[in-house]
């Protein structure tokens, strides 16, 4: 009997032991603020925009090194250059829509400081994007090397865009 009644005590001491951690831990910590649906839509739509259209043209830098590397060195070219419409396409398009969310999002973004980090990412957005391509061939090593510099200055300006809208 004592030892069932030893056991049921543990029991019960070990559930308590767990509820009062569980209803501990949900307290230390209250859940982040996040930014404004807007804001939010336009920061992600914007980024994945800029990521698809980089992607495009980053295959064409591919396509485009190889095409070189056969006809180095060569009198007759083989072979056509690939074509650059599918990210200038995408470029385009990316632009229109960026452009569309940042009004909605302008309107969310209620503080001077939010509006303004707003408006650096909006305008270091549409450079990256419209610098996107070199008028040069470049080889695929430089284009990663300055692809990671504009999506280092574009995750700096987004941090300080949901840091100042919420």
């Amino acid at each position: 009997m004592k030892t069932m009644t030893g056991a049921l005590l543990s029991a019960v001491v070990l559930i308590a032991t767990v509820f009062s951690d569980t209803a501990s831990a949900q307290k230390i910590r209250p859940a982040d603020p996040a930014p404004p649906e807007a804001v939010s839509r336009y920061m992600v739509g914007t980024r994945l925009g800029y990521i698809t259209c980089a992607n495009k043209y980053r295959d064409y830098v591919i396509k485009y090194d190889r095409f070189a590397l056969v006809n180095e060195g060569q009198s007759t070219v083989t072979g056509s250059p690939p074509p650059d419409d599918d990210h200038r396409a995408c470029v385009q398009e990316t632009l229109v829509k960026g452009r569309d969310m940042y009004g909605s999002a302008a309107k969310q973004a209620i503080s001077t400081p939010a509006k303004a980090a707003l408006k650096d990412y909006q305008t270091a957005w549409e450079a990256s994007l419209s610098n996107l391509a070199r008028p040069a061939g470049e080889k695929p090593s430089e284009y990663r090397t300055r692809q990671g510099k504009v999506q280092a200055r574009l995750d700096e300006l987004q941090r300080k865009v949901e840091a100042q809208a919420k």
